[in-house]
């Protein structure tokens, strides 16, 4: 069984899932204007986009009712965990990668040329570079994760966070160092609970998962969660006030892993659409105005695009992608982002 962070959004059996048919083209006429550049090589690492599963080979961890999150009437889902990051000064890039049986993050220079350095040694599947330097992990490696930290650039000690018999995940910590935010998930699904990092102080914020927070506004973050018919949206949550509003829904797909802009204008996220090409569901990259118009679908390939983290200026998205690819092997790469 595949320990990842399953609060599923619309649940949709990948296309890529079974599929005998290979997409070897880097873009498809949908896209010729974003300029797309291929920045990992599958040969030297195996990038994990954790999106693809077999509907009956894990557990939608965290709900009540093992339906419970998921839509009856696409039959399509996807892991939802936070697994590419930019580092603050936008030099280097943390990804996810699979090796000895084991998933752990490895951090490399943003250029198409960069040698891959290791730098946890657990097995981990969400996680977030913080901004003093600090690789913010969930801990897989027992029946409960904990959220754990290492440096991200040099030595290995790793500092455990959380405890109990809980499952904590997808971390991301506070523009000034002072709260960590993550994912708690428990018998009554998933909610968004933050730490503080002086006293130690854990606080329950909202129902939700995924964290997205907001460097001007503290006391507030966006996050995804499942209605009742089980497709996930993003909302507006200021948990302080308790003021809420609906940021992107769609009663034809669901969105996961919103990350806010450098300007703080625009949501990039993950979505599912139906492919062009071959008329089957998969998933895409999206952005929102944070005022929830403008809504656009950025990517139109049929293979999996997915875990869409913004460069440091905005000009530009990364993503995990399996394009261009015989073996369907996921690598990351970067687009151009020319929305006002």
């Amino acid at each position: 069984m595949m320990r990842h962070l399953t609060i599923v959004a619309a649940c949709l059996l990948l296309a890529s899932c079974g599929t005998t048919q290979l997409y070897l083209d880097t873009y498809v006429p949908e896209e010729s204007g974003l300029n797309l550049v291929k920045v990992t090589d599958e040969t030297n690492n195996s990038v994990i986009a954790g999106s693809t599963f077999t509907p009956n080979a894990y557990t939608y961890t965290g709900m009540t009712n093992m339906n419970a999150g998921i839509s009856r009437t696409m039959g399509f889902g996807w892991y939802v965990n936070r697994l590419l990051d930019v580092s603050p000064d936008g030099r280097q890039l943390a990804y996810c990668t699979r090796m000895n049986k084991q998933d752990n993050v490895m951090v490399r220079s943003t250029g198409a040329q960069g040698v891959a350095t290791q730098r946890t040694f657990r097995n981990i599947q969400s996680f977030s570079w913080g901004s003093d330097g600090q690789i913010y992990f969930a801990d897989m490696n027992g029946p409960n994760w904990y959220i754990c930290s290492v440096n991200a650039t040099a030595g290995s000690m790793m500092n455990q966070l959380t405890n109990g018999n809980v499952k904590d995940a997808d971390p991301v910590l506070s523009a000034d160092g002072k709260r960590l935010f993550f994912t708690r998930i428990a018998g009554s699904g998933p909610s968004i609970w933050s730490l503080n990092r002086e006293n130690g102080t854990l606080t329950s914020c909202a129902r939700g998962f995924s964290v997205c927070l907001i460097p001007d506004d503290p006391d507030a973050f966006y996050c995804v969660r499942n209605s009742t018919t089980g497709r996930s949206e993003i909302w507006y949550v200021n948990f302080v006030k308790g003021q809420e509003s609906l940021i992107a829904s769609d009663e034809h797909r669901s969105f996961t892993n919103p990350r806010l802009s450098p300007d703080g204008k625009w949501l990039v996220c993950v979505g599912n659409a139906v492919s062009n090409v071959t008329k089957k569901p998969n998933l895409d990259i999206f952005v929102v105005r944070t005022d929830g118009t403008r809504l656009t679908q950025l990517t139109f390939h049929p293979q999996t695009d997915t875990s869409p983290a913004w460069a440091a200026d905005g000009r530009s998205i990364y993503f995990i992608s399996s394009r261009a690819n015989a073996d369907q092997a996921f690598n990351v790469w970067r687009m151009n982002f020319n929305l006002e």
